[in-house]
C-alpha cells in the first residue's frame, strides 16, 4: 500500500455515500426479513445457481450422494428461498436413507411451493415406507388433486401408489372373520 499513488488509493475504496448506504441497508433488512437471499444480495444470477443444480443432479443420479449433498447445502445457503433446492436436498437425505431429514427438506419446499408435486410424492413415499398410511395417504390425494388431467408423471406415481395400498389391504380385510352381532 505504501507504493500505492494517493489518487488511486481513493478509486480502490467505495464511496459510502448516502445513496450507496441506503441501498445496502435495504438489501441487508431484505435479507434479515426473508425477502432476499444471499445470492441476490451478492448479484448472483439464478442461471448460475441452476446449473450448479443440474451439476448436483447428475452426481444424485449417477448416485454420488456426498458430492451432491454439499452441492444443494451450498445452493441453500445461497437461496434458502428456492423450493427445487430444498426437494432435491429432500431426495439426497431420502437416497441416503435419512428419512427425517428429506421429511424436513421436503416440507421446507412444501411451504414455499405448495404446488410441488414431485415433494408431495417423495414424501408420502417415505411415510408410507415408515407405516404412516394416513400422512402418505394426504400427501398422494393432494398430489393427484394437483395433477386432474393425469399428465404429471410424479401424480400417476400417487395414484400407483394408492391402488397398490388399496389392492394390498384387500386381501386382509377378506380374510378377516366378521364378529356376529
Amino acid at each position: 500500500m505504501d507504493n500505492v499513488e494517493p489518487h488511486k488509493l481513493t478509486s480502490m475504496i467505495i464511496d459510502p455515500n448516502p445513496a450507496r448506504r441506503k441501498n445496502l441497508l435495504d438489501k441487508f433488512y431484505a435479507l434479515l426479513n426473508d425477502k432476499a437471499s444471499l445470492a441476490e444480495l451478492k448479484g448472483i444470477k439464478r442461471e448460475h445457481l441452476y446449473q450448479l443444480a443440474d451439476s448436483g443432479f447428475i452426481k444424485l443420479k449417477h448416485g454420488r450422494f456426498d458430492e451432491a449433498e454439499k452441492l444443494f447445502q451450498a445452493l441453500i445457503l445461497l437461496d434458502h428461498r428456492n423450493a427445487y433446492f430444498h426437494a432435491s436436498m429432500g431426495a439426497v437425505h431420502q437416497k441416503k436413507m435419512k428419512p427425517v431429514e428429506a421429511i424436513l427438506e421436503y416440507s421446507i419446499a412444501l411451504s414455499i411451493d405448495a404446488k410441488d408435486i414431485t415433494s408431495l410424492v417423495n414424501r408420502g413415499e417415505i411415510y408410507l415406507r415408515h407405516k404412516n398410511f394416513r400422512k402418505a395417504a394426504e400427501d398422494f390425494r393432494s398430489a393427484i388433486l394437483l395433477d386432474m388431467s393425469g399428465r404429471n408423471l410424479w401424480a400417476n406415481r400417487a395414484r400407483s401408489l394408492v391402488i397398490a395400498i388399496k389392492r394390498s389391504m384387500e386381501p386382509q380385510s377378506k380374510n378377516v372373520p366378521r364378529q356376529k352381532v
